[in-house]
């Protein structure tokens, strides 16, 4: 009987520990905010495709991010971006903020709302 016991409780925190880590966003910013890791997307051109979050390094300079895709599902994100919006997803905690590339593609980078990047990305919004 305790063996069935401690086979369900293994299983349960196996199971507490994965819902968790799904639910956790990759982030890191460093402490002036200007290099950090987070997720992207490309914004899609048919309004029905559902596009990939993507994990990506930036690195901001004055007036640019300058993004390093992590993988090469996402070479396609790589390159100059400047931030043209932002907006706040209060439900989820995020600040989604809108780029547009020098050849005009469009995408998204989400961050959390108390990451030290905010107010650094925030100057860069028109």
């Amino acid at each position: 009987m305790s063996n069935l016991i401690t086979t369900v409780g293994f299983f349960a925190v196996l199971g507490l520990l994965a819902w968790l880590g799904w639910g956790l966003e990759p982030h890191w910013a460093s402490k002036d905010g200007r290099k950090i890791m987070c997720r992207m997307q490309l914004t899609p051109n048919d309004p029905r495709e559902r596009p990939r979050w993507h994990d990506v390094k930036i690195a901001i300079d004055d007036r640019e991010l300058f993004v390093y895709a992590r993988s090469r599902r996402a070479a396609d994100l790589r390159g100059n971006w400047r931030v043209i919006g932002a907006i706040t997803d209060e439900a989820k905690k995020r600040r989604i903020y809108e780029l547009r590339s020098a050849n005009d593609d469009g995408a998204s980078v989400r961050v959390p709302v108390k990451s030290r990047c905010v107010p650094v990305l925030d100057e860069l919004v028109p």
